[in-house]
């Protein structure tokens, strides 16, 4: 049978209408089989179920090796910047508690932002390119605020080497926090106060980093949805899983310099030795140059015209109104939610209870991001046609079974040990993973012409949303249970109780995730069925944008909240909700 290809703003659709039967033609096959759904022969005679002309895009050519060099610079910019926060920004530096919640907050905010970026190279081409200008535009940000970090000198540390070196552990807490009493006249003389009197100029930087890189970021993952729609449906996913499987290899390098050679006494570590920062932000400098070379000499983009806003919108809001769409945005909020829900004494349970050093919690990090850009790539290699229903469910279930179990045991003093608790909780970045990857599968199938850096954008940055709803709900329940730092300090069979009882609650909400996998559509296959024969509903999509501007306006203000020492204690800002007292004891914040 001869058939033209139907299409959707230049997306082809699987037409069912003429190939009905093939919906009888295969019994026994599941619904994650690709071969179940209706398909289409394309204008090329080639029934390949590519979503645009053009053919796959050759992984060794140089428009490939270009676009993967955007992602080897965004996942060292990305492993390198929120790693700082501890060694250089809470040791180095000194800053205080909000200072450096300040940090954190600004260089991940952006991702909270995606969405803008991404019409922002739908809509508004420069000079008829709209992803390659943007790509450059991010990276001259990022070199700038870079430069910036790498050519100014850093103040000498707050705590120099050769004191560090010689103070215990239980006096360093207190000379941080400004109690001198066991500091002589000459160890006083050897500190260095003045250390965070330019913590605005940092924190700044840092920021238009964030932003610079996020926004090259969010313009070669709509390159990517281009590229992605060419390839056949049979292995439609390789692409993305080589080059996410490439950021993530990446920010092996932040891993092994944070973790190895920010070790110093001066950064809260062991060593005698540690790297220089004016070096550490010239290392980061240089893939930023190299990903503006690639972009330059090696990524390819034809010229388009500059779209009609009003079409531009009026396209993106029936793409909204499609039950594909809102459906797949419930699924990622509503599952995340659940999924990121977790417990205040996990992050309290490595130092109190297993003893964790922060060497081997660094080499455990290396483990985790090679584990991490592996699976990534196991996925695109084996895994491009799987059920991604079954998928999450046996990661999800795996992860709380493992993560439980070694909870468990160091929580009732089973077993106390730092290697069998790092080692055992390594694979807890492979449901990460999965999901990741799954949700790129998604925006894919999803995105029409013209607005893939929106749809993209939207599809993946919803997860960033939840998170901090997830976390503030979390924190709140925690906050009726003794689970506190100085609680598992005494160790008592109440205060386990009481943790057990909160790991128990995420435990379950972690498993509660599950039931939104229905939600979720299979395959490929079945997202662009659903597209085509899933209808519209308007008022789904109102409430899928009023959802995800109360969660964007939550997530800003929560974020802007902990900038501030006043208001950076509530659990609703990402604190414990416990008064915080400075030098004076006077209370600055609950």
């Amino acid at each position: 049978m001869e058939t033209t290809a139907k299409s959707n703003d230049g997306i082809w659709l699987y037409d069912d209408t003429l190939y009905a039967e093939t919906l009888t033609a295969y019994p026994s096959r599941g619904h994650d089989s690709y071969e179940f759904y209706p398909h289409k022969i394309s204008e090329t005679d080639d029934p390949n179920g590519a979503l645009r002309p053009g053919g796959a895009l050759d992984l060794t050519s140089a428009e490939a090796i270009g676009l993967l060099g955007q992602y080897v610079a965004v996942g060292v910019i990305y492993g390198f910047l929120p790693a700082l926060a501890y060694p250089v920004y809470t040791q180095y530096l000194n800053f205080s508690g909000y200072q450096v919640a300040s940090y954190s907050t600004l260089v991940s905010i952006s991702w909270s932002l995606k969405i803008f970026f991404g019409v922002l190279t739908d809509c508004f081409p420069l000079f008829g390119l709209k992803r390659k200008p943007y790509m450059i535009i991010g990276w001259l940000l990022c070199i700038a605020a870079l430069c910036g970090l790498a050519f100014r000198p850093f103040p000498d540390p707050y705590l120099p080497r050769a004191l560090a070196a010689n103070l215990t552990d239980d006096v360093i807490p207190r000379v941080r926090g400004g109690d001198f009493s066991d500091l002589s006249a000459d160890q006083v003389a050897m500190l260095h106060p003045s250390a965070k009197s330019e913590a605005l100029y940092y924190i700044l930087l840092s920021s238009i980093a964030g932003f610079g890189y996020v926004m090259a970021d969010v313009a070669a993952d709509a390159m990517v949805v281009q590229y992605a729609q060419r390839e056949p449906i049979a292995t439609r996913g390789k692409l993305q899983s080589a080059i996410y499987g490439t950021r993530y290899a990446a920010s092996l390098l932040p891993s092994l310099v944070t973790g190895f050679c920010l070790n110093g006494h001066e950064f809260g570590g062991s060593f005698d030795w540690a790297i220089s920062l004016n070096v550490l932000y010239g290392v980061m400098l240089l893939p930023c140059v190299v990903a503006i070379l690639c972009v330059i000499f090696l990524v390819q983009e034809d010229r388009e015209f500059r779209p009609m806003l009003r079409y531009y919108v009026s396209t993106l809001w029936r793409l909204l109104t499609l039950r594909v769409t809102w459906q797949i945005c419930a699924f990622r909020f509503c599952s995340n939610f659940c999924y990121n829900f977790y417990a205040t004494a996990a992050v309290i349970i490595p130092m109190q209870w297993a003893r964790v050093e922060p060497l081997v919690a660094a080499g455990f990090d290396v483990l985790n991001t090679l584990l991490m850009s592996a699976c990534i790539f196991a996925v695109g290699r084996w895994g491009v046609n799987m059920n991604w229903r079954r998928a999450i469910a046996i990661a999800t279930i795996a992860e709380v079974v493992i993560d439980g179990s070694v909870m468990l045991c160091t929580t009732w003093d089973v077993v106390r040990n730092q290697f069998f608790f790092m080692g055992v909780t390594t694979p807890d970045t492979i449901p990460g993973a999965v999901r990741f990857v799954i949700s790129a599968f998604c925006a894919v199938e999803i995105a029409d012409v013209g607005n893939e850096g929106a749809v993209h954008s939207l599809v993946t940055s919803i997860v960033n949303l939840s998170d901090p709803v997830a976390t503030m709900v979390y924190k709140y329940v925690d906050s009726f249970f003794d689970t506190e730092a100085d609680d598992l300090a005494t160790d008592t069979l109440h205060v386990r109780w009481q943790v057990t009882y909160t790991l128990l609650i995420a435990y379950g909400m972690q498993l509660a995730s599950l039931a939104f996998l229905p939600l979720l559509p299979p395959q490929k296959a079945a997202v662009q069925w659903l597209k085509k024969r899933g209808g519209t509903h308007a008022s789904a999509a109102v409430i899928i944008v009023i959802c995800y501007c109360a969660a964007l306006v939550f997530s800003v203000t929560t974020n802007i909240m902990s900038l501030y020492s006043a208001t950076s204690c509530l659990r609703i800002a990402g604190g414990d909700g416990r008064p915080v007292r400075d030098a004076l004891n006077r209370t600055i914040c609950g």
